[in-house]
């Protein structure tokens, strides 16, 4: 089962995807699930909201945090998935951020990206674990000036309408309301 779980900044798309994660939990009775982290601590407010994230989760929860080296998002769901598996990725925003603001050009990003989100959405497709997946929405907000918050918001809307594709359910959050909008 993939879940996916949209919503914009501050929405309570976090703490509405670890609710449904910790349902499962329950009603599985797994004595664990992973939890993909795709943010680097990197700057004292990103390092700052990942300990507040981290103040909240269920003791049951294992984390994993990307280094986008040697453990990707890809080699993580290689590696970890099977019917009995429940993982929470947190989230496709960051995940998206951290390939197309390499330093490189950003021709040379997109290029990067996109054959990595391919890998991801083929990924996804044959996936047996129950999956709650955590995104942006970059529909409703403002978009930067620059071309790069541009080419952000293009490639994360698509990513966003790939994955809603494949998901069995998708979910709004807005102002910590969620709606089920598919399954």
């Amino acid at each position: 089962m993939k879940h996916l779980v949209i919503g914009g900044v501050r929405s309570g798309k976090s703490d509405f995807a670890e609710k449904q994660l910790a349902q499962c939990l329950v009603s599985t009775k797994q004595q664990h699930a992973f939890y993909i982290a795709t943010s680097l601590a990197i700057g004292e407010e990103t390092k700052s909201r990942i300990a507040r994230h981290q103040l909240h989760r269920d003791n049951k929860l294992v984390t994993c945090e990307l280094d986008y080296q040697q453990q990707t998002l890809n080699h993580f769901l290689d590696s970890h998935d099977g019917p009995d598996q429940l993982i929470l990725i947190e989230c496709l925003s960051t995940w998206v951020g951290w390939y197309l603001s390499q330093d490189k050009s950003l021709k040379q990003c997109v290029i990067e990206y996109e054959q990595v989100k391919n890998q991801l959405i083929q990924r996804l497709s044959v996936l047996q674990a129950t999956v709650f997946i955590v995104t942006g929405e970059v529909g409703c907000g403002l978009i930067g000036e620059s071309k790069l918050m541009r080419v952000y918001a293009d490639k994360l809307g698509e990513l966003n309408q790939e994955v809603a594709r494949l998901a069995d359910n998708v979910t709004v959050v807005t102002a910590g309301i969620a709606q089920q909008i598919k399954g």
